[in-house]
């Protein structure tokens, strides 16, 4: 015989509550006592309820939908930012809808507003370069959907945001290069119009400075943070009549295509080359040797940002509209000391 699936008026019932009541406690609104809210999560677990979205949404004015809409090619940080937005959202009593878009195609802006329309979506996440786009953001207003830019330019657009501070992660990275003796040092750039590309980009330039060191035109290559990208960087690098003795890339899988190009140059990593990256992706610890990294706290960043939005939904106020979340250094075997006998 088939199981009769309990209802919300069912838990209700039993932890004698209203039915409204037992609502809030499903949706995670937080003006229920803990007492109540015990009693009722307590009913749910004896009676084995499990809430859908259509039910929940039935009752009041909201989906329970959240968007995370992107265009980044890079896809270990795509994976961690799920991981983190959809961790987070259950969390939240939320589900979230993943949506890739291409930021340069005219239509973008009309498929956003059709999802937006279509699948009544309670709130956006907007990770770059989506963030920094005036199109997105005019579509979300004009919608009155609420959203959080995850790695926005700090200057751009206003609202809520959550991200780490890229100028001073990279400039910490390029300090640790120069403290191991290293005067020529190339640098590979992300993706072209990203706010975290730019940023990465004056933080390495501002530390060379600093350190008093030539920022070679050679030196800097513009990558879109794809291995091919860091593959390509290492063998122009490398042609060069005196290559530098490291480089640093704006991620890890452009690192990683550096290291591929050192190797068939007949290099060695580290002894003949230092190559650094950023965001501490796995495959910063996959490759051999393992890279020196930044790692930025992707997943914790995409969860920030959830929780952020969902209190702009239930009208809790944030107290602060942009979040800066901290990064580390993390050493490992792809840099070294530069040896005062090396001939590059």
């Amino acid at each position: 015989m088939n199981e009769k699936k309990s209802t919300l008026a069912s838990v209700a019932k039993l932890a004698g509550v209203s039915i409204k009541t037992a609502s809030r406690v499903v949706r995670r609104e937080r003006n229920v006592s803990e007492k109540t809210r015990s009693n009722v999560e307590a009913a749910i677990r004896k009676l084995s309820y499990r809430p859908s979205i259509a039910a929940r949404a039935a009752v009041g004015t909201r989906s329970y939908l959240i968007g995370l809409v992107f265009d980044n090619p890079n896809s270990d940080y795509i994976v961690d930012l799920l991981r983190g937005a959809i961790h987070q959202a259950r969390e939240e009593g939320y589900h979230l809808i993943v949506e890739p878009v291409r930021s340069q195609h005219d239509y973008m802006v009309h498929d956003l507003r059709r999802l937006i329309i279509q699948s009544n979506l309670d709130g956006v996440l907007l990770p770059p370069p989506i963030c920094d786009s005036p199109d997105v953001l005019a579509v979300l207003k004009e919608q009155k959907t609420p959203y959080v830019k995850i790695a926005s330019s700090e200057s751009f657009g206003g609202g809520l945001s959550v991200g780490m501070d890229d100028v001073s992660a990279a400039a910490t990275m390029t300090r640790h290069l120069a403290d191991l003796g290293h005067t020529n040092i190339g640098f590979v750039q992300g993706r072209e119009g990203t706010s975290t590309t730019s940023r990465r980009l004056e933080g390495f330039q501002s530390a060379m400075q600093e350190r008093g060191l030539a920022i070679k035109p050679e030196y800097i290559y513009e990558g879109d943070y794809t291995f091919k990208a860091g593959l390509l960087a290492g063998e122009q690098f490398f042609k060069l009549a005196s290559p530098p003795s490291a480089i640093f890339a704006s991620n890890d899988e452009m690192a990683a295509g550096l290291a591929m190009a050192a190797f068939r140059s007949g290099r060695s990593v580290p002894d003949d080359i230092s190559i650094a990256g950023f965001d501490d992706s796995p495959i910063s610890r996959m490759i051999w040797p393992p890279l020196t990294t930044i790692r930025q706290p992707i997943q914790a960043i995409s969860q920030k940002a959830i929780s952020l939005l969902i209190n702009e939904l239930r009208q809790i106020g944030n107290e602060d509209s942009v979040v800066t979340l901290h990064f580390d250094l993390i050493t490992r075997g792809s840099t070294a000391r530069l040896e005062p006998d090396m001939s590059y």
